[in-house]
């Protein structure tokens, strides 16, 4: 959390070196300054023994070919199977010299972000899961981003003859660039979608994945677009109809704890107003049947098929609780609550008959599909390819039939 109130004393720094120097000399303070900013995120950082991963940490490594520390585990213990596996851990913004393999190798990334750089070519985020194929002899460098602990497996490719060719380091000028336009490849298409609209699905993102440091993030993001407590509260408790109470609860406590700090700072952030109170007199059950009819644009009917027929009281439940009770507080529009429900989705994963859904449901309240393109953006950089990718799929086919 201090650090906003670092870079505040590091903006007031270079506001002051600004009036006595000249352009050479501000050349060189920018530069230190943007890395002192890139580098900020890494002093809330873990452990290496608290970083949560798949595999064991293992013995830190003392090679020069990389810019800050870096661990070692050997996975496989069958040697007979020819097949090296090696976990290694990143600490944030550590990464390794260009290279290459005369042999290739595999990269499957386990947790927390990464990047990886072809020469010549654009860097790629790395996120859990995601898988690199990298060719015999194509020079490259990865390693961890510069706010987040990184580990991948490395699967050493023809063991008998592959060998490591090692070159310069990658420079730090370099290393931001190539950061920066991974973080702003889809900068220009995403401004269909308003800064709070890009803070809701974030937020909502996040929520649905489990990821809490990165909600952290998104939280904050929320508050600089000029969300009110209540609003992004409001957020938290649409999740739990589809993350569940764990989830949101942790999301909750992670917002409570994040408004503690925040204020013990100095920084007050509006709680804005209550939710208005209901004041029709019909049931639950006929108010929440008139809304997801509002919703969806199909004209409500007593006639119930598919789970509606199988299980009745889970129809129920949807038609009072999450259609009355939840999509009825006007803290939020219907359309934010379904680009935040495509997004909380988006992080639990498999459930892209329910997307189709939403997704139908926020074309017809006004989203279009660029800005459900945009959203899928969102969820590809904040928690990775292998959430929304899936989702592009549905997304095209809902394009089909437009």
């Amino acid at each position: 959390m201090i650090n906003k109130h670092i870079t505040f004393a590091l903006v007031t720094i270079l506001a002051i070196a600004m009036k006595s120097c000249g352009n050479k000399e501000m050349k060189k303070i920018l530069l230190t300054f943007s890395l002192l900013i890139v580098a900020l995120p890494c002093f809330s950082q873990t452990k290496a023994e608290d970083f949560k991963q798949p595999y064991e940490l293992g013995q830190k490594f003392p090679g020069s070919n990389f810019t800050g520390d870096v661990w070692l585990a050997k996975i496989n213990k069958v040697d007979s199977l020819n097949v090296p596996l090696i976990n290694v851990t990143f600490a944030p913004g550590c990464i390794n010299s260009w290279h290459y393999h005369t042999g290739g190798q595999l990269l499957i990334a386990g947790a927390g972000v990464g990047y990886y750089q072809e020469k010549g070519m654009p860097a790629r985020r790395l996120r859990p899961g995601d898988i690199v194929e990298i060719a015999p002899g194509v020079v490259h460098w990865h390693g961890a981003a510069p706010d987040s602990w990184f580990s991948h497996v490395a699967v050493g490719c023809n063991p008998a003859t592959n060998k490591t060719v090692w070159f310069n380091p990658v420079g730090d000028e370099e290393y931001q660039q190539a950061v920066k336009e991974s973080v702003n490849k889809y900068t220009e298409a995403n401004q269909v979608l308003s800064a709070r609209q890009k803070a809701i699905v974030e937020i909502a993102a996040y929520t649905g994945h489990g990821n809490l440091e990165g909600l952290e993030t998104a939280l904050i993001h929320g508050l600089e677009a000029g969300m009110t407590q209540n609003e992004i509260k409001e957020v938290l408790i649409q999740s739990y109809a589809y993350n569940g109470f764990p989830r949101a609860l942790r999301a909750i406590n992670t917002f409570m704890e994040l408004e503690k700090d925040r204020m013990a700072h100095g920084i007050n952030d509006p709680e804005g107003r209550e939710t208005s109170p209901i004041k029709s007199k019909r049931s639950k059950y006929d108010r929440g049947r008139d809304i997801l009819a509002e919703l969806s644009g199909v004209p409500a009917s007593d006639k119930k098929n598919g789970y509606a027929a199988f299980v009745p009281t889970i129809e129920r439940f949807l038609k009072e609780h999450l259609f009355a009770d939840i999509f009825e507080r006007d803290q939020l529009s219907y359309q934010e609550r379904e680009l935040a429900t495509v997004a909380i989705l988006a992080g639990v994963g498999d459930v892209e008959p329910m997307v189709y859904s939403h997704m139908s449901i926020s074309l017809h309240l006004g989203a279009t599909l660029q800005q459900l393109s945009a959203l899928l953006d969102i969820v590809e950089i904040n928690i990775g390819k292998s959430s929304s990718d899936p989702l592009r799929k549905v997304l095209e086919s809902l394009t089909e039939k437009k």
